[in-house]
């Protein structure tokens, strides 16, 4: 805008640029030093986090080596080492003794024969407070902000994760599991809106691939320490220190996101997070600038409106919901599973902590050219097609050509749902309107994390009737699929700063034949064109 003094002879024009917000985040670079820094500090502190907390108990209970004492051991050599656990309940105490080569969770706190439940119940209670730490958090951090929520959740993290590594005590071992998983859920719903809303439209693909594949190196990070670190203690606090590291980082050199704060109508501070963002990406911009933005709602948004607003917001977000549920419940059915199929549990683990990565990074060559959606559906129906033909197998007596079959299809059918729950992030994220972000991510991670309580049950359905557990997935793939049809496309889409701006995306069809979406070409939305208007004087 342009204004003069009001006198013709002398006047004096004054200019102040105008920005849309996509138009300024082109111009700071889609993915400069600042974003690049963010999406190391999330990979490192939340996924790499979630890699290792989510199989922690897993792989810490692992049978140790023990070997038989006395001359009455059944079938059995004496003073050679075993590690097969059912064999204990058949012997007396005296029996045997643990061989003293590793300390895990099962020998620390006797968990054999009648006491193998506690492992389960300590995962468990892990995602119980999951999904009760996402949904809580989500509510809140939509009110009172990302930033500090999610350094507070860093620190709280790594103080309970390590303060569990010291305790003499199985029962409050798993109480701080639960509490574990409430502050994990809590990080995830604060730190990746926080990632999505520093990034440009073009660049999102690119951050939610790189930032997926560190849940995959926790995987693998947690099978090299639980390998090579003699001390269950010592591997909880080995993988907790990079907690308090990334914390400190946040602290100094992350503000709040811009685009929080411009629907919060806090303009000024908005502006001041921007010139700290060219700052680093080495950009200039003008002294003096305005940022353009929807109108705000008239009153604060919350995560009911989801549901009340319209029909279709209702719908998406139920169907959302259903998504992360069928994904969640694929990926660990078909992980835990995996233990069969590999038997080494170390192996297993590091196997699939290498494909996670290994699928996101194929992920990033297809996701923005044929869509978000598409590649949604058409992952539901390789996962059907995986189970169907799994459903169809001999589960016993396999002979090796059905067993190198089935083999190859619950990896891959392993392979495609670990995309489908890397994508879903990303998809969620750019369908949520910005004031309700957090707790539209916290209602799915909170039904993902449901379906997680119900996977160690799968497996003991599968262990008697594997037809039950694959024609069971097959169903909700089927589902999940049909689902998938109403959500809208938001490959190159700026992301909706308005439930209102959510509710219109139901008209958004994208093309894949075309490289970007027809929808973002408008005047409003043109990149790196500067607006002004000049009133004369």
């Amino acid at each position: 805008r342009q204004q003069s003094s009001g006198y013709q002879d002398n006047r004096v024009l004054v200019t102040m640029v105008v920005y849309d917000v996509e138009e300024l985040y082109e111009r700071l670079g889609l993915l400069g030093n600042f974003q690049i820094f963010v999406v190391v500090m999330y990979t490192i502190g939340e996924r790499i986090t979630a890699g290792l907390l989510d199989f922690q108990v897993h792989i810490l209970s692992v049978t140790p080596g023990w070997y038989c004492l006395s001359e009455n051991c059944k079938n059995l050599t004496q003073n050679q080492t075993y590690f097969d656990k059912s064999l204990l309940c058949m012997m007396k105490d005296d029996e045997w003794k643990w061989d003293g080569k590793r300390s895990n969770l099962v020998n620390q706190f006797n968990l054999t024969c009648g006491e193998t439940y506690k492992i389960s119940l300590g995962s468990t209670l892990f995602f119980v407070g999951y999904p009760l730490g996402s949904l809580l958090t989500g509510l809140i951090a939509d009110w009172l902000g990302r930033k500090w929520l999610a350094i507070g959740f860093l620190l709280m993290t790594g103080v309970v994760n390590c303060s569990a590594a010291l305790l003499s005590s199985y029962t409050a071992f798993i109480v701080f599991r639960a509490v574990e998983g409430f502050c994990l859920g809590g990080l995830t719903v604060t730190f990746y809106p926080l990632l999505i809303e520093y990034i440009g439209a073009g660049a999102r693909n690119l951050a939610n691939v790189v930032a997926q594949c560190g849940y995959g190196l926790g995987m693998a990070f947690l099978c090299f320490a639980a390998s090579y670190i003699t001390s269950w203690r010592a591997v909880i606090l080995a993988t907790s220190a990079h907690l308090f590291f990334v914390a400190l980082l946040l602290i100094s050199n992350i503000p709040e996101s811009p685009r929080f704060l411009l629907k919060n109508k806090k303009n000024e501070e908005a502006k001041q997070v921007l010139k700290i963002m060219a700052s680093w990406n080495r950009v200039d911009l003008p002294e003096d600038f305005e940022i353009t933005q929807t109108d705000a709602p008239s009153e604060t948004e919350r995560a009911w409106v989801l549901f009340t607003y319209s029909r279709y917001t209702c719908a998406a977000t139920v169907a959302q919901m259903f998504i992360w549920f069928t994904a969640a419940l694929y990926f660990f059915a078909l992980s835990f599973n995996m233990n069969d199929v590999l038997g080494n549990p170390y192996l297993n683990l590091a196997v699939t902590g290498v494909m996670e990565v290994l699928i996101n990074v194929c992920s990033y060559f297809f996701i923005d050219r044929i869509g978000r959606r598409w590649c949604l559906l058409v992952s539901f129906v390789l996962c059907g097609i995986s189970v169907g033909i799994c459903r169809f197998l001999p589960h016993e007596n396999l002979h090796y050509t059905h067993f190198s079959v089935k083999t190859f299809w619950v990896i891959f059918g392993r392979a495609v749902g670990g995309f489908i729950y890397s994508l879903v992030y990303l998809y969620s994220a750019e369908i949520f309107a910005t004031t309700v972000r957090s707790s539209g991510l916290g209602l799915c991670v909170f039904a993902a994390q449901i379906s997680s309580l119900i996977a160690p049950f799968v497996i003991v359905i599968h262990e008697d009737n594997a037809n039950v557990v694959y024609t069971t997935l097959f169903l909700f793939c089927i589902v999940a699929f049909l689902a998938s049809w109403i959500l809208p496309e938001t490959a190159h889409v700026p992301l909706p700063s308005t439930v209102a701006e959510m509710d219109g995306m139901r008209h958004r069809n994208y093309s894949i034949f075309n490289e970007k979406s027809p929808l973002i070409i408008n005047d409003a939305l043109q990149s790196g064109k500067e607006k002004e208007d000049r009133v004369g004087g």
